[in-house]
C-alpha cells in the first residue's frame, strides 16, 4: 500500500485546526503515533506543530505561538510568527 501525502496533510491540517483533543488523539492513532499521556506534553506538541504547519491560518499559529510563550516554550515556526509576536 502507497502512502498517500495529500491525506496524510489533510488529516493533520484538519485534527490540528480543531483544536479537539480526541480528534487529535485519533489522527495520531491513525498515522502509528501514541499520543502523550500527560495533558501538558499533549497540548505543547500540538501547539508547536501547529506553529510548524504554514498550511494552517496565520491567526491560528500566532495563537498556538503565543500559548507557547506564556508557557516559557518557543514555536516552531520559521520566523515568520516572529514579526507580531508581542513581548
Amino acid at each position: 500500500m502507497q502512502f498517500d501525502m495529500d491525506q496524510f496533510i489533510k488529516d493533520r491540517d484538519e485534527s490540528l485546526a480543531s483544536l479537539d483533543e480526541s480528534k487529535i488523539r485519533a489522527y495520531l492513532r491513525k498515522y502509528g503515533e501514541a499520543p502523550p499521556a500527560n495533558p501538558e506534553v499533549f497540548w505543547m506538541g500540538v501547539h508547536k506543530a501547529i506553529t510548524a504547519c504554514r498550511n494552517l491560518p496565520f491567526e491560528l499559529r500566532q495563537k498556538s505561538a503565543d500559548w507557547l510563550r506564556a508557557r516559557g516554550s518557543e514555536s516552531m515556526d520559521d520566523g515568520d510568527l516572529a514579526t507580531t509576536a508581542q513581548a
